[in-house]
């Protein structure tokens, strides 16, 4: 048996106080009617609802007044763009003529507030943060030998079932406590923008990694940005860009996509393709092995896959490793983030689901040079839903979507019972006696 700490703190609830605003933008005959009341207003009280808002709202979300003004022009757009409204007979949007105040004003009844993890905080991945302390707008202290700071990624769910990705910074000290910045109860969403195809979202310096959210927008995320695998991934020439795949879900259909970004301030959004971009839960190893990138995957949606490709984006072979072998992972395997390198070889945290879906966390050992040979397994469950995960927003599941090293522990952030994020830590040489071939 593995000795695991499982620590007491942090632990990360959902909290339905945490806020963003996004657009609400209904039909085109109620755009069209909310437009023609606001138009009947006298300008006097535009002026006055107008101000009554901002008042209500603008000290919450700094950028509330650029959000309305942006969800106007989005109604506006769906009214123009309607098969409704035929060329000679064109939507009547009198505010274009009028006052600006009555655009932000009507910009106001297509927005509403949404608390994006009052359902769920969980599914966590964690990496080294980057030394950017104006961008990542991390603590502004010395760290002392052995110490870590970290950015933790969380899937926060809210009404409906929409996941979106969500933010937090902390540090490790060298006797492993693990200690969370503080956040506030507001995020933002970031502009989004397309340049030469691909999408980018971009915030300001001024915004707290921690308020920086990144939330489903376009048709193919719509119903959720799920189960970001983050990575600090080194390029040949030792410079250092993070990873994310993520599955875009649009309430039918799952797609592979990922993250790109170098200082947590633009974020690069970029569909995965190939013949074997399938399925979830894939994750990119932090370098280049053998000249090309290398990638875990559930191809087959039971089993653990390796996917080689000198095209970052594209993937079009993959090899299984390893297949369900133990009772308690007999319905499918699959990774838990990214691998990590160690002497020894390539760490993969695992998960295994068994009887009654009861998700567990395992361990496997990759070959240094050839990560496609399996050179050490654990027999038994590294972590196993225990009292804290017998109820929760799915029962009897414990996940993770990546891990980190320090001062030889490894620290696993994990959701518990798909609801919230707990700690645990293991010694990482108990860990690799344990590993059987």
């Amino acid at each position: 048996m593995i000795r695991l700490t499982r620590l007491n703190e942090p632990d990360l609830q959902p909290d339905y106080a945490r806020l963003v605003i996004r657009p609400f933008v209904p039909t085109v005959e109620r755009i069209q009617a909310i437009i023609d009341r606001v138009t009947a207003l006298p300008e006097k009280e535009i002026h006055r609802e107008l101000e009554q808002v901002i008042s209500l709202f603008s000290a919450d979300h700094g950028d509330f007044v650029e959000r309305i003004r942006e969800h106007y022009h989005l109604a506006k757009k769906r009214l123009d763009e309607s098969p409704e409204f035929p060329a000679e007979h064109p939507p009547q949007i009198p505010l274009e003529a009028g006052p600006a105040e009555a655009r932000l004003l009507a910009g106001a009844y297509f927005t509403s507030e949404y608390a994006f993890e009052a359902t769920a905080l969980f599914n966590p991945s964690i990496v080294q943060a980057p030394n950017l302390t104006t961008t990542v707008n991390l603590r502004a202290e010395s760290l002392r030998t052995a110490e870590l700071r970290f950015i933790l990624s969380a899937r926060s769910v809210g009404e409906g079932h929409v996941s979106s990705i969500s933010f937090r910074t902390g540090l490790i000290d060298r006797a492993g406590k693990i200690r969370i910045d503080p956040v506030r109860k507001t995020a933002v969403r970031g502009k989004r923008e397309s340049i030469n195809g691909i999408a980018e979202i971009i915030f300001r310096e001024e915004t707290p990694l921690s308020e920086r959210l990144l939330f489903p927008v376009s048709p193919d995320e719509q119903n959720g940005i799920e189960d970001a695998r983050f990575v600090r991934f080194v390029n040949d020439d030792d410079s250092v860009c993070y990873y994310a795949t993520y599955t875009a879900y649009d309430g039918e259909n799952i797609l592979p996509k990922m993250i790109e970004t170098v200082d947590f301030l633009c974020f690069k959004l970029r569909n995965i393709s190939g013949r074997m971009a399938l399925n979830k839960g894939m994750a990119l190893f932090p370098r280049k092995i053998n000249g090309q990138y290398a990638m875990l995957s559930r191809v087959d949606g039971e089993s653990l896959f390796i996917m080689f490709s000198k095209d970052l984006h594209v993937w079009d072979k993959a090899e299984k490793i390893a297949e369900p072998r133990f009772p308690w992972e007999f319905m499918q395997i699959g990774n838990c983030g990214s691998p990590i390198e160690l002497d020894e070889g390539w760490l993969v945290l695992t998960h295994g689901v068994g009887s009654l879906r009861r998700y567990s966390i395992g361990a496997l050992l990759l070959d240094k040079t050839d990560p496609a040979k399996v050179i050490g397994r654990l027999t038994e469950p590294l972590i196993s839903p225990g009292e804290r995960e017998r109820t929760g927003y799915v029962p009897n599941v414990v996940y993770t979507c990546g891990s980190i090293v320090n001062q030889g522990r490894l620290i696993i952030p994990y959701g518990s019972a798909d609801r919230s994020i707990a700690f645990i830590t293991v010694e990482l040489e108990e860990l690799m006696k344990n590993l059987v071939n």
